[in-house]
């Protein structure tokens, strides 16, 4: 595969992994990233300019979507401990309820 090539796959890559990140299927996201990857531990060096303006592209979109999946982590986090907070407080009523 060329370097022109290979920057293509992985700007499509990309779009795909961004289209994930918007409808919350991180799994998908994910392995859309693995994909990606080795195309972009391929890239040489000396590209031409066109091809830089690619590169940026997916690099300012790699930060988008690390920044989304932080954002995404915490509130995932935040969620589950207020859903053990509940279910502490159901287990608790449930003692109570038995005296």
């Amino acid at each position: 595969m060329s370097q022109h090539e290979l920057i293509q796959r992985a700007w499509d890559l990309t779009g795909e992994i961004e289209t994930a990140v918007a409808e919350c299927e991180w799994t998908r996201a994910a392995e859309l990233a693995e994909a990606r990857a080795p195309l972009l531990m391929s890239l040489e060096a000396d590209q031409p300019a066109d091809a830089l303006a690619t590169i940026r592209k997916i690099q300012s979109s790699i930060e988008a979507v690390t920044q989304a999946a932080a954002i995404a982590q915490e509130a995932l986090v935040a969620n589950h401990r207020r859903s053990m907070e509940r279910a502490s407080a159901a287990s608790r009523y449930q003692q109570a309820a038995r005296f």
